[in-house]
């Protein structure tokens, strides 16, 4: 479990947040959102985030703007970096060099995706 370890998850789609988020707070997590790059810089800004699971590609601040606002925190407030998306054609490489753990792509098993994020922040 993940003891209440804050995350913010960014992804554009409604549905698709709210899905995230439940699944994330059912597991343990303390859960923020934002449905853009831009709202989540804000938030980033203000919180001790442990964790972003962001989507790549969005309307106002897509997720390579938001892993750029991450390299602006200090080292020891940087959380850790995830992506997920349903795009083939993403940067993985370029992004893996610059920080993010890891690219999970949609549609995924949520519960898998959780678990997988556990194992790599703990």
């Amino acid at each position: 479990m993940s003891n209440g370890l804050k995350i913010l998850i960014v992804d554009d789609e409604p549905d698709m947040l709210g899905l995230m988020v439940e699944v994330f707070e059912d597991k343990g997590f303390n859960v923020l959102s934002a449905k853009c790059g831009n709202d989540a810089a804000k938030i980033l800004g203000g919180e001790d985030i442990k964790v972003v699971l962001s989507d790549f590609r969005m309307p106002n601040g897509n997720g390579l703007y938001l892993l750029e606002e991450c390299y602006k925190l200090d080292e020891n407030k940087r959380p850790c970096f995830f992506f997920i998306s349903a795009h083939s054609d993403l940067p993985v490489e370029e992004c893996l060099a610059k920080g993010v753990k890891k690219f999970f792509t949609k549609p995924c098993d949520l519960d898998e995706l959780v678990e997988d994020i556990e194992k790599i922040v703990s």
